[in-house]
Parts: structure tokens; sequence; C-alpha cells
């Protein structure tokens, strides 16, 4: 018969823990690593879709090409099937290179990331000008230009095709679900007209919050449009829409309700647009 071995509490408390170490030592040890992680790039990663910039050929608009864009890595990636190869445009380095097409994690992704051993051809250079990209490839000279301004009245999809990186803040954002549920309950004809400008920085934040909540609403008696003002020296007034809503600032959203108009949400109320909807549409009872 075994002795018995008494333990005092700090005792107990050591070997408990020397057990949980140990324990923990072997399902890491057990668990497999996710190799996902080791197979991509360091750097050149977290590509997203941008509407920022325009490709052009020979003065010619490239329809086709879709530009990513990744804040970790200071660089374009160009899918282009016309290319052949995708194009990595490097302005730090003012250099341009294409990289083989299988070494994309996954092409089809809304985040394009590369793999870890993605091995870069030098194609040609990259020169600023002004606020343009200018790109010489092989005795082809292509300038990448920021898109033109969304101006005047567009539904979600024409806003999202136009600024495409909305659609990441899109499904990051998380209304509250009463809210929202009080929106699609309501039954009152209701017409909100979202006021912003894609150069504004504040609405980039937070358009892809009512673009969310516009999508969990779709079917309900209320309709979500956008309108898109000039950046000009007049300002927003200078817009006679926006002068006919008495809006004075970007981003503004005006709220009409059988016709009739009940409120105004600010950008503090737009950054949580289901919340400020409800609490005009209640007010206006």
């Amino acid at each position: 018969m075994l002795p018995t071995i008494k333990m005092g509490r700090t005792a107990r408390s050591r070997s408990a823990l020397f057990v949980a170490v140990c324990a923990f030592a072997f399902f890491f040890a057990a668990t497999p690593r996710d190799a996902s992680a080791d197979d991509v790039h360091k750097s050149l990663r977290d590509f997203g879709r941008s509407g920022q910039y325009t490709l052009y050929i020979s003065q010619k608009v490239q329809k086709k090409a879709r530009i990513f864009h990744s804040r970790r890595a200071g660089a374009f990636l160009i899918l282009d099937s016309d290319f052949g190869k995708p194009w990595l445009v490097l302005p730090r380095q003012r250099k341009v290179a294409t990289v083989p097409a299988d070494a994309l994690v996954d092409p089809k992704a809304k985040t394009i990331n590369l793999k870890a051993d993605a091995k870069l051809e030098e194609l040609g250079s990259v020169r600023i000008q002004g606020r343009d990209f200018l790109i010489k490839v092989e005795g082809l000279v292509a300038r990448m230009r920021p898109q033109a301004y969304a101006i005047g009245p567009l539904n979600a999809e024409e806003l999202l095709l136009h600024s495409p990186e909305y659609e990441r803040g899109v499904q990051r954002y998380r209304p509250r679900s009463s809210d929202v549920q009080a929106l699609v309950d309501c039954a009152t004809p209701t017409e909100v007209i979202i006021f912003f400008g894609t150069w504004c920085p504040t609405c980039k934040r937070l358009l892809p919050r009512i673009l969310h909540v516009d999508r969990a609403i779709q079917g309900s008696s209320i309709k979500i449009t956008y309108y898109g003002l000039p950046k000009s020296r007049g300002g927003v007034r200078s817009d006679p829409e926006a002068r006919r809503n008495g809006v004075t600032r970007v981003p503004t959203g005006v709220i009409y309700a059988n016709g009739r108009r009940v409120g105004t949400i600010n950008s503090r109320g737009l950054s949580r647009p289901e919340n400020a909807l409800c609490g005009a549409l209640t007010r206006a009872r």
C-alpha cells in the first residue's frame, strides 16, 4: 500500500499549474498548424478591390482591368485577361512587376494574397505625375488616373460598382438587430436620401454602414438612395439638390415619410444608421 502524501495549498497549486502547462503543451503539439498562414507572403497580401483608380492604355479605359490595393504592401495589383499575367504596381520602388497567375493564393477571393514564394519579374517603371501613375512597360505607356467622383443619384448597387472598396466595410459592420427588425416592420412608406462625396474621408468610413443596413432591410417600405456631390470651390451648397434639401455638409441623410420631411441624420447619427432611422421615424409618428 502506497503512503498518502499530504500537500499544502501552495504545493497543490504548483502541481495543478504543472499539469495544466503539460496539457496545453501536448494539445499545441498535437494540433496541426494552419499551413495556409505560412503560404502567404509577409508583405504582398491583403489586396482588396479598389475603385480609386482607372487604368488607361493609349488614352482608352481598360474596362476589363480589376484594380486591387494593399495598404500593407503599398502596392496595386491589376488583373486583366488581356495582360496574361497579373501586374504588380509598386510606386515606392518606382517599378512594375509581373507575377505568375498561380502565385495568387485565391484570385477569386474578395481579398487577394500572394504566395510566400511568389517570384516577381520586373516589367517596367512607374512615375508619379501629380495624382496619376505613369506606367511604362516594354514600349507600352499606361496611366492610372484617380476615378471621377460619383455624382448625382445612385442606388446601392451602382455605388458599390463605383467604389468596390466600400464592400469591406459593409461586411465588417454589425448593426443592432432589434433596430433592423423595427425598420423591416415599418409600414410607413419612407424615402431616405444619403448625401455624400466619394472624396470625403468621413463618408468613406460611414457609407458602408448605411449600405449594410440598406441590404438588411431590402423588401421593406423603406427605400434608401444615395446622392453624390462634387468637390467644388462652392462646396456642398453649390449643388441644387443639396440646397433644396438644406444640406450643408456630408454625409447627411434626409428622411421623408409619406412624402413629408420628418428628419435629418448627421455624421454622428450615421455611425449607427439603423438606430438613427428608428429614432427619426418614431418621433415622426
